[in-house]
């Protein structure tokens, strides 16, 4: 539920002082003490208080923008939720506000704030890696402005949330390489703080139990950047006992991957299999093309763009239940399984 906005008075009571002194105080009166200015700063903080001026501009904010943050621009997949994003935005009139975090909480903590201050009318956010307290994400919920995750989405928090069938697309990745006589395979999943790579594992977790074959934790990897993926890739090249063939969970992933396949002089598939989840062109890229299940980018960035002008126009109110849309992905075949 909404919670009612906090005013002056609430800051006040909790202080116990006058809310002519709070309001003297949020606007740096010099008759104010700093020690009561830094108090009063700190409950209106802890209590999320937005001054009059902002949540009257929440309340009626007519913008026609936007705010998109997402962890790089430059990644193969993001392009294509922009893209999905934007046609949708665009036929409504709205520009989009893209900021990128870098993978990084403090940056997008501020790019959040930057938004607000640009009074955008909505939010379409994918959390980057570093990201483990989800609060600055809690304050937009609570002031009401509306936000929509994909791909990279909070759990159990109170917002529509678009994602791809990671269990079900995993579960046919590493199904096809079953099919194609793979007996040990391994998997990349990157950063398992994240619910993506979490569903993911278990989907290629359930594919291997139901042909009988152990899961052997030895051939899982949580790998960060696509140099990390390289090296861990080539130490599991270098086992006595190496998989025949691996399963990427992203194009930054499959990249380390393939590097690490090129420099042990290995022939895809002859001599190790690989699937991934990968955008094109990416896949198209390599000789033979990739093996792919498709992320389905800008597909899901037409959704959670649609969902969030559900919310701008009152279709369904910010106390709604909040909705979580998973989209079917295809396996598309190519030469490297």
């Amino acid at each position: 539920m909404k919670n009612n906005p906090i005013t002056i008075s609430d800051i006040a009571k909790v202080l116990g002082i006058s809310k002519s002194t709070v309001s003297r105080a949020l606007k740096n009166h010099p008759d104010i003490s700093q020690e009561t200015k830094d108090a009063v700063r700190g409950v209106a903080e802890n209590l999320k208080y937005i001054p009059n001026t902002v949540a009257a501009s929440f309340r009626n904010r007519k913008s026609k923008i936007v705010g998109l943050i997402v962890p790089q621009i430059s990644y193969f997949f993001f392009p294509s939720y922009v893209r999905g994003i934007e046609e949708v935005a665009h036929k409504r009139g709205y520009n989009l506000l893209i900021l990128q975090s870098n993978e990084s909480y403090e940056r997008e903590v501020e790019n959040l704030n930057i938004l607000i201050a640009n009074n955008v009318e909505g939010i379409l956010a994918s959390v980057s890696l570093e990201t483990k307290n989800f609060d600055h994400f809690q304050h937009i919920i609570d002031i009401g402005l509306p936000i929509v995750f994909f791909d990279r989405v909070v759990k159990d928090m109170n917002a529509d949330t678009v994602l791809v069938d990671d269990v079900t697309g995993s579960f046919k990745a590493v199904n096809r390489l079953l099919e194609a006589g793979r007996k040990r395979i391994a998997i990349c999943v990157g950063n398992r703080n994240l619910l993506i790579s979490q569903n993911r594992l278990q989907g290629y977790k359930t594919a291997l139990v139901q042909k009988g074959i152990p899961v052997d934790e030895e051939l899982v990897l949580s790998c960060e950047t696509p140099e990390e993926t390289e090296q861990e890739t080539l130490r599991l090249l270098n086992m006595k006992n190496p998989p025949d063939s691996i399963f990427a969970i992203s194009d930054l992933t499959m990249t380390g991957v393939m590097k690490a396949i090129f420099q042990k002089n290995l022939k895809v598939p002859q001599d190790i299999s690989v699937i991934g989840f990968c955008e094109e062109p990416f896949r198209s890229m390599y000789n033979p093309p990739l093996s792919a299940i498709e992320p389905m980018g800008f597909e899901i960035g037409k959704k959670a763009t649609e969902l969030l002008f559900e919310r701008l126009d009152g279709l369904t109110t910010i106390n709604s239940d909040p909705r979580v849309i998973y989209l079917d992905s295809n396996l598309i075949e190519g030469g490297s399984t």
